[in-house]
């Protein structure tokens, strides 16, 4: 399942997650995790969902304000491994 990291530009509290992590998420749509830089007033968001698109509706429903949304791939320093891509997604090979 593709993964995403949304980038929103305010810096989420506990109480205004709290109330949007008992929604229902449509079928095949997981919420992960969110990270809150107060500081900087921005969140980034985790996200696995079969298109960006299927994220940015969650964030119309809910009006959740976001500056973008990128499709990532997670690295993990145990293994020293990249996840692989996702089946549909093509990734280039260098030169």
């Amino acid at each position: 399942m593709p993964r995403y990291v949304a980038v929103h530009p305010v810096g989420f509290s506990e109480e205004q997650l709290g109330p949007l992590a008992k929604e229902l998420l449509p079928e095949g749509v997981t919420w992960n995790s969110t990270y809150s830089a107060f500081a900087e007033n921005k969140s980034f968001c985790h996200w696995e969902a079969p298109t960006k698109e299927a994220v940015i509706e969650i964030f119309k429903k809910y009006e959740i304000p976001y500056e973008a949304i990128h499709e990532v791939r997670r690295f993990d320093p145990a293994t020293g491994e990249m996840e692989p891509a996702p089946i549909d997604v093509k990734v280039p090979l260098p030169a």
